[in-house]
């Protein structure tokens, strides 16, 4: 599992709009990357659906936003334009799950992302947190690890 301190590894992933978006993009500033199960289910909609609400929030605080799943980038297009989500949906499809894999975000009997969030600086990890899969991370707990570490 990543943990405080680690540099994020290298991947590649495709965002809900079909553009690559790589790990060297993300190693700049200040980005969030929220892992969730799926795409389309009760909890990740209405955590997608808060982050989406106070994303003014987290651009303000200049705070990228990204979230991983390992459904496929169509699935995430659909999902994204239902939920009115601006951030970057990103897919993990195939091989499948590999970063949440890597960064020890996947549940193996499931087959799918966990709920584990990264708070990144400059592409240092300084702090992971998560949930469990029935419920989400609170809009709080977002902000208050960007707050602490602004």
């Amino acid at each position: 599992m990543i943990e405080t301190g680690s540099r994020l590894f290298d991947f590649s992933l495709e965002n809900q709009y079909g553009e690559t978006i790589t790990s060297t993009q993300l190693a700049s500033g200040r980005v969030l990357v929220v892992f969730y199960p799926w795409a389309f289910s009760r909890v990740c909609g209405s955590e997608l659906a808060q982050i989406q609400e106070h994303h003014q929030e987290f651009l303000d605080a200049n705070v990228r936003v990204v979230a991983i799943s390992v459904d496929h980038k169509f699935t995430l297009r659909s999902y994204a334009e239902q939920l009115g989500v601006e951030f970057e949906l990103l897919a993990d499809f195939w091989p499948h799950g590999a970063v949440a894999k890597a960064a020890g975000a996947f549940d193996e009997a499931k087959g799918v992302a966990t709920r584990l969030s990264l708070y990144l600086i400059d592409g240092v990890v300084r702090h992971v947190f998560s949930s469990p899969m029935t419920e989400p991370r609170s809009l709080k707990a977002y902000q208050e690890v960007i707050t602490s570490l602004t």
